[in-house]
């Protein structure tokens, strides 16, 4: 899978942010709202007083911090695409939000207490090419500070995922038929699901980028995980 330029990948999410939680509740069924509450949680476990919610998109994963924390942790969020901050302004009043890219954080060495990347490591890159976004991340966080990724995943075994895969081409196609301007973005987003890393690669991925004490949280049979990891 060939490395995408932010300008690349934020040109996809200018079609879609109008309507962009909505297709993620559907394609999920819903779950991605409870599965983001979980990253949040793992996140602020250890009451950070910096959180950075990296491609934040329109800023889901940035409320649910601000929530959970009752606005006791300073919460900054970052993402490539103006069209999706504008929405995540609106949404989380509370928090701070940046347009940067994320392979080049606009923040010194060890600035936070955690990082939080939710459904967006997938279209960043694959192997080598993530590995240096991991190392970025790793270099903001101070030390002990935990890094949380929420991500889908490659089921184990032989027919979960291919009833994965089935599952994946069939709700991105009825999303196409329901918003047809997002027929594009959604095929590029179908292809980082079904040829992304499979958690124990992932986990490699993460020790290589020099974090310690990797987990992995599988959800939905395999379906999504959260990965954890300390620098």
């Amino acid at each position: 899978m060939p490395d995408k330029t932010p300008i690349y990948i934020s040109g996809f999410y200018d079609g879609i942010f109008r309507h962009y939680e909505t297709i993620n509740s559907f394609l999920t069924l819903g779950l991605d709202k409870l599965w983001r509450r979980e990253a949040a949680r793992l996140a602020l476990a250890s009451a950070p007083e910096r959180v950075l919610d990296v491609c934040c998109g329109t800023g889901d994963l940035s409320a649910d911090l601000f929530r959970l924390s009752s606005g006791g942790t300073a919460v900054t969020g970052l993402d490539f695409n103006e069209a999706m901050l504008s929405k995540a302004v609106r949404k989380v009043p509370g928090a701070v939000f940046i347009r940067g890219d994320a392979g080049r954080l606009p923040f010194p060495d060890n600035a936070f207490d955690a990082l939080t990347i939710s459904f967006a490591a997938r279209n960043l890159g694959h192997g080598d090419g993530l590995l240096k976004y991991f190392e970025e991340f790793r270099r903001v966080l101070k030390p002990g500070g935990i890094f949380v990724n929420l991500e889908t995943s490659r089921p184990a075994g032989r027919f979960i995922p291919f009833l994965f895969h089935i599952y994946v081409r069939l709700m991105t196609g009825l999303v196409n038929l329901a918003f047809p301007g997002t027929k594009a973005a959604y095929s590029f987003l179908s292809e980082t699901i079904t040829a992304f890393h499979s958690p124990e690669e992932l986990s490699k991925l993460l020790l290589a980028a020099g974090f310690s004490k990797v987990k992995v949280l599988p959800l939905f049979f395999g379906a999504a995980a959260i990965h954890t990891a300390e620098k």
